[in-house]
């Protein structure tokens, strides 16, 4: 049985205190037992070198997830200050209780562990557990994570070189939707959608069933998936012993738009400091790939897929890969930032499989376009996803 690791309160105070350059690298050997060998290898022995970690109540009079929180978000610009993960806006920390920001579970507390037992882990892990804008965290609710094209916005502030504006989509702005099953969409902004879908991905991987090694307590099997009838909460309020969130293929398209920066390394850090396990996805982000496949290569993919476009930034032609898992009419095109139809790259039946098409950078009258950013989206089926891209001249 793996051992906890030990922290005492005075090696977490040294730890905050180091500067910068101290964070971003996990412990040497840390994950030397893992196999990156195929999809059930790495999940396998991923799980085993992140799980059973220590638990930290969600409020007490000792430390508990306002501590680390409060750590874990600080605003990088000011350490009296926290910074929401959705509004983008910095608080003077206030340790707890009511004020402007709360507790935000990334992984819906609702879909599989609402009890919030001593014994229940994921209900207080600080890996998916984010500090966030009290109007924000409600708007969000229990809504799947998913590309929102229309629905209500919700701006983001201007910090930390990040945020702001709004009137676009999707701008720097989170979009919500509520048309879509019983739970509705929650698009969260560009500066922070790779933070939480890899949030999502350790929480997939970190609970896979069982027991827990320290305690022997019964740990969820939390699944990620891109079928909403599975993402439903428990009827009767109590813990479920398998329970699924969503949307994967959106949560793969976050985390390849929004890659992993210092403030994350930082956070990883933070937290492992305090629960003993770390994010292996912001260590290593191209473990994603292989976790769900996407690195595999099949016939068929497993799931339909719009990869970012090489080069970026490019001038004169970029290269856009899309992957189709059944054959069907598909539609792939070229937007401005204000949702303007540039031109239309694709839009014929594509049979199963992964497919390429070149961007000259004109429109759809041979006109050159000016530098800028874009979009391109595809839509396959009910499947409408949507990535940025840079021309440069």
């Amino acid at each position: 049985m793996r051992q906890h690791l030990t922290i005492t309160a005075v090696f977490i105070f040294s730890l905050l205190l180091m500067p910068s350059a101290a964070f971003c690298d996990p412990p040497p050997g840390y994950y030397d037992s893992v196999d990156t060998t195929n999809p059930q290898t790495i999940r396998q022995t991923l799980h085993e070198v992140i799980d059973d970690h220590q638990r930290f109540p969600y409020s007490s009079g000792s430390t508990d997830t306002w501590n680390i929180l409060e750590a874990a978000d600080e605003d990088p610009n000011d350490s009296g200050k926290i910074l929401d993960v959705y509004k983008n806006e910095s608080y003077t920390k206030f340790g707890g209780g009511n004020g402007p920001y709360n507790r935000e579970h990334s992984w819906p507390r609702s879909l599989g562990f609402p009890d919030d037992g001593y014994q229940n882990y994921p209900f207080t892990d600080c890996h998916h557990l984010f500090l966030c804008n009290v109007a924000y965290n409600s708007d969000r609710g229990s809504r799947a994570f998913d590309y929102c094209a229309s629905g209500y916005e919700r701006t983001t502030l201007a910090n930390n070189g990040q945020g702001g504006g709004s009137g676009v989509y999707p701008g720097n702005s989170n979009w919500r939707s509520s048309s879509d099953g019983a739970y509705g969409s929650w698009e969260t902004w560009i500066g922070r959608r790779g933070d939480i879908a890899r949030a999502q991905f350790y929480m997939d991987v970190r609970y896979e069933g069982g027991t827990h090694g320290g305690t022997g307590v019964s740990e969820p099997d939390l699944i990620l998936t891109d079928d909403r009838a599975l993402i439903a909460a428990s009827s009767t309020g109590d813990n479920l012993s398998v329970a699924y969130m969503g949307l994967i293929s959106v949560l793969y398209q976050w985390h390849l738009e929004d890659p992993v920066d210092d403030v994350e390394r930082a956070r990883n850090d933070v937290v492992y400091s305090y629960q003993g396990n770390r994010n292996p996805f912001i260590d290593h982000p191209e473990w994603v790939a292989i976790v769900t496949a996407v690195g595999v290569p099949s016939a068929t993919p497993a799931m339909v897929m719009l990869h970012q476009n090489f080069p970026n930034p490019f001038n004169p032609t970029t290269t856009i890969v899309f992957d189709v898992v059944q054959p069907r009419r598909v539609t792939l095109a070229i937007y401005t930032v204000t949702g303007r139809k540039v031109v239309t790259l694709v839009d014929a039946a594509m049979s199963a499989g992964q497919h390429e098409v070149q961007w000259d950078g004109k429109d759809q009258d041979g006109n050159e376009m000016r530098s800028g950013n874009y979009f391109y989206r595809l839509i396959d089926g009910d499947t409408t996803i949507s990535r940025k891209l840079l021309l440069l001249k």
